[in-house]
């Protein structure tokens, strides 16, 4: 049973009913929604949907409310990000169930580029109204909580400790611009140690750079050391630059920028606090990096 200790009555579970979950990608045919969500990357943007059904009369004893005049309200609210709680929450789909629609189907559409490590997908049903009407353990309140349900569903392996990489022509994407003769360029927001990390971090690699491409298309191990090391070092820099204390990373949740980047100071520099890292930075700037692009290795040996 899902029903929720309330001091108001609550739907059973036989009031309500789902039908099969399905996803797919933007205009393509839907498929059954797994636990985990297989062949997929941050460039998709997904569509789920799923039809919710009540049996009102039903739920009218459930509720100690008239059937003719009860009016339910279906929601789906998709949630992303790594750890037992999303980190982003949002209402995708709000529909009202009444006497004349018993069946309502749930649909959105997210964006590829949003999403980091899970789906949670979770139905609500909340009461439209009556208000102030039934017995007295009735709810009384537009919004009362009366239902709900909740699914979570991997993207990929999780998502945790990686980000996207996408080989694309500088010339057409950075034409102009600084980047465009670079080898690779990592999409970041600085300032925001909180975002997931699958999410908000996308690298680019230069195709233009025909070496380059064939070499990172191949796994070469000493490009791809080079990468993440590029990666780790404008990561751990910017979190050495915080004027906080040493607590800075030590409250991020798991999975976003300021965790992962907690995980590479500690794989990098071992045993050392921030000061002495910090000093390490000014004082001996070849260990420093030599420590990040050694650390990058032992990565790419997991």
């Amino acid at each position: 049973m899902r029903r929720i200790a309330l001091p108001f009555l609550t739907l059973s579970d036989d009031s309500v009913a789902l039908s099969e979950w399905t996803i797919g990608e933007l205009g393509q045919p839907r498929f059954p929604l797994a636990e985990i969500l297989e062949d997929w990357d941050y460039e998709k943007d997904l569509e789920i949907g799923v039809e919710v059904t009540v049996d009102l009369h039903q739920a009218s004893l459930d509720l100690a409310l008239d059937a003719a005049s009860l009016k339910l309200a279906a929601v789906l609210v998709v949630g992303t990000g790594a750890g037992s709680l999303p980190r982003v929450t949002h209402y995708a789909c709000i529909k009202i169930i009444d006497r004349g629609n018993t069946s309502v189907r749930l649909e959105a559409t997210l964006a590829g580029h949003t999403l980091s490590s899970q789906l949670h997908l979770e139905i609500r049903i909340l009461l439209d109204g009556p208000i102030a009407s039934g017995s007295q353990l009735s709810p009384r309140f537009k919004g009362a909580k009366l239902w709900r349900t909740d699914l979570r569903v991997l993207l990929e392996d999780g998502g945790e400790s990686r980000f996207p990489i996408e080989l694309t022509s500088f010339t057409d994407s950075f034409q102009g611009m600084p980047e465009q003769n670079a080898p690779w360029y990592m999409q970041w927001d600085p300032s925001n140690f909180h975002a997931d990390f699958g999410g908000n971090v996308r690298l680019y690699v230069n195709s233009d750079n025909e070496e380059i491409a064939h070499r990172f298309v191949d796994g070469d191990r000493i490009l791809l050391q080079a990468i993440v090391a590029d990666v780790m070092t404008q990561m751990i820099t910017t979190a050495l630059d915080q004027e906080n204390e040493d607590d800075f990373l030590v409250t991020f949740e798991q999975g976003s920028i300021g965790q992962q980047t907690r995980v590479w100071i500690e794989t990098a520099f071992s045993g050392q606090n921030r000061q002495s890292i910090s000093a390490m930075r000014r004082n001996y700037p070849g260990r420093f990096h030599a420590s990040i692009l050694a650390a990058a290795e032992l990565r790419g040996e997991e």
